[in-house]
């Protein structure tokens, strides 16, 4: 009896392992749970949110809409005031936290969304080609929620893993960056190929460009701002 009770045990414990793990898949992976558990900015998702709803609309607003590439920059202060500039960024964010958002981005009708994201996504182990379908299916959405604002499409910026690792290589962001790369093709839009632009002779983002080896300090941004502003001539 003893013996069938300390089976049942061992058998109901491993269920309940097998249960957390694939909770734990569908969750994103454990590479973007330990992620989520060392990065308390990604518990910022629903305060920024929040915020977001207090402010008034801003129609033909430039909005920048994306992860912390896009959050932690002052925009308007960067680009000027020939377009109000809402910064529609959050630390952590990913392809799909951006979808289920896009009812406080599309309520300004902006005249142009520039769209940085993806790299929290390489963390979730997913295959390229289903990110590259969650991006295509992103694109969709802004197209047919606001067909008269301009949209383009940031590469996934590189990361500097002699500085500090960060879990991704940037040889899968090279692959999530031709998926990009080919649906701003098929669909006629603008592509800003910043990982190039912020890379050196290895493809490792350029160490005066990044703090810590992800984010970009003021020097990074004045690239980005650089590229960008060849776009927002043409507007």
């Amino acid at each position: 009896m003893r013996r069938w009770a300390t089976g049942l045990s061992v058998l109901l414990n491993l269920l309940l392992i097998g249960l957390g793990l694939i909770a734990l898949q569908r969750l994103g992976g454990y590479r973007y749970a330990l992620y989520r558990l060392s990065h308390p900015e990604a518990g910022l998702y629903a305060q920024r949110k929040s915020l977001f709803s207090l402010f008034p609309d801003a129609p033909g607003a430039l909005v920048m809409l994306g992860d912390s590439q896009i959050e932690q920059c002052e925009w308007r202060e960067l680009l000027g005031d020939s377009l109000p500039i809402r910064n529609r960024g959050i630390s952590g964010d990913n392809i799909k936290g951006v979808s289920s958002r896009l009812g406080e981005v599309m309520r300004h009708q902006p005249r142009l969304v520039m769209l940085c994201v993806g790299l929290n996504d390489l963390l979730s182990d997913q295959p390229i080609d289903q990110l590259g379908n969650a991006y295509e299916n992103l694109v969709h959405q802004l197209r047919r929620q606001c067909p008269a604002s301009q949209l383009v499409l940031c590469s996934v910026l590189p990361v500097n893993n002699s500085i500090r690792h960060t879990g991704i290589e940037n040889s899968q962001i090279g692959q999530l960056n031709a998926k990009i790369r080919a649906i701003a093709t098929r669909f006629s839009l603008p592509y800003l190929d910043l990982f190039h632009e912020l890379g050196d002779a290895d493809g490792k983002l350029l160490p005066a460009c990044t703090p810590d080896g992800v984010h970009l300090n003021a020097q990074g941004y004045l690239i980005w701002k650089k590229q960008l502003d060849k776009i927002l001539l043409g507007l």
